[in-house]
């Protein structure tokens, strides 16, 4: 496992800012992910047959700009571990044991109830993830990433308190099989895809508090 941590300098007074924020990188071996694709691209007619989420009377993307034709505007109406496939079996096992791990080097107890919320974001040709964040409520826990099918992008975290003048931002480049865990509240984006082939990550949201009928208990 690999710890990212935007950490601040001591203040020097009061006012002064500081920060101290996660995010973890560890690979999956045990999955096969050209299955995993193909099973999830079969899936994408049927998730686009659901309504789009709404936020604050408009449809939403979750800020990423991949649209209203998108699985990703309908990320909180469906959950991949819900399906049933060998492969989302062992993805589901695999998070739980990355968290696990993650609260372990923090030497935090793990919590009483675990809940999960997980989307596919599928990628055309010429599309790129805006720079949007998941949570910053007082609910807001852990977001994560696992790349199903990449080629040649990153995925960039920003320093939530440091986006604006000379923004400091942590560079994970896309790999088949890479997990990534972060405070739920950090700012990410991704490089525009730019292969023929369709790109694939699944993203979810961990939280310890349950919030409606397709977040799964793990």
């Amino acid at each position: 496992m690999k710890i990212i941590n935007f950490k601040s300098l001591p203040k020097n007074n009061f006012f002064a800012p500081e920060w101290n924020y996660f995010i973890a990188e560890d690979f999956i071996k045990n999955i096969n992910f050209n299955d995993l694709s193909k099973f999830l691209l079969n899936k994408k007619n049927k998730i686009l047959l659901l309504p789009n989420t709404i936020k604050k009377n408009q449809i939403s993307d979750g800020y990423t700009g991949l649209g209203e034709n998108s699985t990703t505007s309908r990320y909180d109406k469906y959950n991949v571990l819900l399906w049933k496939n060998e492969n989302i079996n062992k993805l589901k096992k695999n998070i739980l044991n990355f968290h696990k791990k993650f609260l372990k080097f923090f030497k935090l107890e793990l919590p009483k109830e675990l809940y999960i919320q997980c989307w596919v974001n599928i990628m055309k040709k010429g599309e790129k993830i805006n720079p949007h964040l998941h949570s910053v409520t007082p609910d807001c826990y852990l977001g994560g990433h696992i790349c199903i099918k990449v080629s040649n992008t990153s995925t960039y975290y920003i320093n939530p308190i440091n986006q604006i003048n000379e923004p400091e931002i942590y560079e994970s480049k896309n790999e088949v099989g890479k997990i990534t865990l972060f405070q739920n509240n950090i700012p990410h984006y991704s490089d525009e895809h730019l292969c023929d082939e369709k790109g694939l990550k699944i993203a979810f949201d961990l939280s310890i508090k349950k919030f409606d009928k397709n977040w799964l208990k793990i």
